[in-house]
């Protein structure tokens, strides 16, 4: 990838890009996984209204929670100095595959990673 010439002004760079990382095929993916764009949310009726949720549904929605943040305390557990967003979005990718989750971020509208740093 070329990057855009700047007249830098300090010791940051930008970082070259790493390809895409792949979701396993037992994972279910969201509509937009292949090509980036998403075709059920543009024109879902939620968009209009306030779903009233059943107690099975709240019930997922903590357990989700529940992943999320264990996901997300996985990635913050390695910042430090010296530590780059590529790996940051690594930890974040895996994290959420070995919980059998897609890392939503992933291709949405043609975002290339997992999280963002």
């Amino acid at each position: 990838m070329e990057l855009p010439r700047f007249d830098w002004t300090g010791p940051l760079r930008p970082f070259p890009i790493s390809k895409m990382r792949l979701v396993p095929d037992g994972i279910e993916k969201p509509d937009w996984a292949l090509d980036g764009i998403p075709k059920i949310e543009p024109d879902s009726d939620l968009q209009k209204r306030v779903e009233i949720k059943t107690p099975e549904q709240i019930e997922r929605m903590r357990e989700t929670c529940r992943i999320a943040r264990e996901v997300l305390d996985a990635g913050a557990r390695i910042i430090k100095p010296g530590i780059t967003t590529d790996e940051i979005d690594r930890v974040i990718h895996e994290e959420t595959i070995a919980r059998g989750g897609y890392p939503s971020p992933l291709n949405y509208h043609f975002f290339p990673k997992s999280c963002c740093t």
